[in-house]
């Protein structure tokens, strides 16, 4: 059967489940679509952008994002109360909510299957399990020289056999201990501005040791079982296809937020203030690994929200006014967010050939039309990066030039002074990308074009997300496209991405280690912003553009479409718990023609 007939296939089941909107049998259903599958459902391992779109509605954490607010901010959620600080900002001490319950699972055999209370112990739990070794956490960093005894307790479990390690679970943890039920305490070795952030990220989830003693692997993942205290229980994983969940009948008292910025109140976004949540009565998630079949399922009905497509764009985006007459007539929404979500081509600094070799990265940077990689890909909607930090983040320069912007003449040169003029001698490059769809086939015969034109021949890859995200983590990358949807807003999380120590198997998949870059980022990540801040900030920029580990490209603008009766949406690449806050007019979806 031949690829292309294949291809026609897939279209046409696609196009035949898109005839009429889906039956929901009464219930209340969001449908959305994925692009790829998504890799963990295990808060010590779950860090891709898909992922992390799924665990905060089954995983809860001490604190999240209030929903409505410009610009981000941090509430109680699991905690009850904002957290106090020693005279030093040392010493952290948090007070749980009491009454919490995880969802109910027969994990659970001293509560005959009913959800047992959360305790500060699951904190204590959940954060010890960063530092195991496998499975390998991608969130120890958050951890990582900033809590007081948690390196020697990860040095001390790392080199221990499987039943020591259980009994090194059961020792105390200096820097993170319960001192009582329902206060948890936190000791830092130096300030962390950050932490707040951090207790709203899902490394920090409570975990319930009887979830791991019960469906835990040999590597010690939760992932095909997780039992959080969240709105939603996961009903289906079929992976590469659909993912499922239910409403969680013991969910706790939580509601839907009463203020808004301003913008969000124009929008009508406060008219379920002080709803009971959730709202939803499942969640189901198809993966749709091309975008044309996602868009028709969305134009017929059958999806809720859609990522507008690049070749449907002029379609859906009639000018600079927004919307198209035809689809505001229907009564569709477009929502825009920009900000947190840049994009770049990353260097592995550990490679023989790249990363030892600064003027063939600069190089091949200045090989890279960005105009018509915006134009191209984003529909101009994309903005050129001129740093590292995108827009609105504190302590971002203010004026940045890109230094190695496309410059065909200057790649030339650069490619001299690497020992390859016009390529001669250069092996071909591995260039990785994270999916296999067909704006990922485009996006790498673009870049096979952009450079070739200084004689650099690459050997695209396409990959799965999962079999990316573990190249990464295993250094198993030469050239590979990046991108970053950021975790709170604030440099450090951007910076943290560099820093030497966070290498492969951490968030620094470049494996870059430059001392002077380390010793900077060791300094504002315990400093507030400010003035003094913003100045090393400003130097750790320029070496990181004169090094050329990143090839910057363009901070991302999400432009989406909602149906109308889907309510209280918004899009934020920050916010991940928002599916409790989503509304289904029954009634306006059941009128649609």
């Amino acid at each position: 059967m031949s690829k292309i007939f294949v291809g026609l296939l897939a279209i046409l089941i696609s196009l035949s489940s898109c005839t009429k909107k889906n039956d929901d049998g009464g219930l209340a259903v969001f449908h959305g679509s994925f692009i790829d599958d998504i890799k963990s459902l295990d808060p010590a391992s779950a860090y891709d952008t898909l992922s992390l779109d799924i665990l905060p509605s089954i995983y809860e954490t001490l604190y999240q994002y209030s929903y409505l607010a410009i610009p981000y901010a941090v509430e109680p959620l699991l905690a009850a109360d904002m957290p106090k600080f020693s005279a030093d900002r040392l010493t952290v001490t948090i007070p749980i909510r009491q009454g919490i319950h995880f969802q109910d699972d027969a994990c659970f055999k001293a509560n005959n299957g009913k959800g047992r209370e959360l305790k500060a112990q699951d904190f204590v739990y959940a954060f010890k399990r960063l530092a195991l070794p496998s499975p390998v956490s991608a969130g120890f960093w958050i951890l990582s020289e900033k809590v007081v005894g948690v390196n020697a307790f990860h040095d001390k479990i790392a080199n221990a056999d499987k039943a020591a390690r259980e009994k090194i679970m059961e020792e105390p943890l200096e820097g993170v201990r319960a001192l009582d039920d329902y206060t948890l305490q936190i000791k830092l070795t130096k300030p962390y501005p950050q932490i707040l952030y951090v207790l709203a990220m899902g490394f920090s989830a409570p975990v319930a040791h009887e979830v791991v003693e019960a469906y835990g692997d040999d590597k010690g993942s939760i992932t095909e079982h997780p039992v959080g205290t969240g709105p939603f229980t996961l009903k289906t994983w079929d992976r590469g296809r659909q993912i499922v969940l239910d409403r969680n009948p013991t969910f706790h008292t939580d509601f839907y937020p009463t203020k808004a910025a301003d913008r969000f109140r124009e929008r009508g976004l406060l008219a379920d203030a002080g709803a009971r949540l959730p709202m939803l009565d499942r969640v189901s998630i198809n993966i749709i690994k091309e975008h044309q079949p996602s868009w028709l399922n969305f134009m017929k009905g059958n999806q809720d929200v859609v990522a507008i497509p690049r070749d449907s764009f002029s379609q859906a985006i009639a000018n600079s006014a927004g919307l198209s007459p035809q689809l505001a007539k229907k009564g569709i929404q477009l929502n825009i967010e920009t900000g947190t979500h840049f994009y770049y081509i990353s260097f592995n600094a550990k490679d023989k050939i790249v990363g030892q070799n600064k003027a063939l990265r600069q190089a091949m940077s200045s090989a890279i039309n960005r105009e018509k990689w915006i134009e191209i890909f984003t529909n101009k909607t994309g903005m050129k990066a001129g740093g590292l930090l995108p827009p609105r983040i504190p302590d971002r320069p203010q004026f940045q030039t890109l230094k190695y912007d496309y410059n065909l003449e200057r790649a030339r040169e650069l490619m001299k002074k690497a020992g390859y003029p016009e390529g001669k001698g250069l092996p071909e490059l591995n260039f990785d990308l994270r999916g296999a769809n067909t704006a990922n086939r485009q996006l790498g015969e673009f870049f096979a074009q952009q450079f070739a034109a200084i004689g650099i021949r690459i050997n695209v890859i396409y990959n799965t997300l999962p079999s990316f995200l573990e190249k990464g983590k295993t250094g198993n990358l030469q050239v590979f496209a990046g991108g970053w949807a950021m975790d709170y807003p604030d440099a450090e999380n951007v910076f943290q991405l560099l820093y030497g120590p966070n290498r492969a198997p951490g968030t620094n998949d470049s494996n870059f280690d430059n001392a002077e870059f380390n010793k900077l980022y060791e300094q504002i990540a315990v400093m507030d912003p400010s003035t003094k801040r913003a100045e090393l900030v400003h130097h750790m920029d320029d070496i990181v553009q004169e090094e050329c580990i990143w090839a910057l490209g363009y901070y991302h603008a999400a432009y989406e479409l909602t149906q109308p009766w889907l309510l209280n949406y918004r899009g934020s690449s920050i916010i991940n718990n928002k599916f409790k806050y989503f509304r289904i007019d029954r009634e306006l979806k059941a009128k649609q023609p």
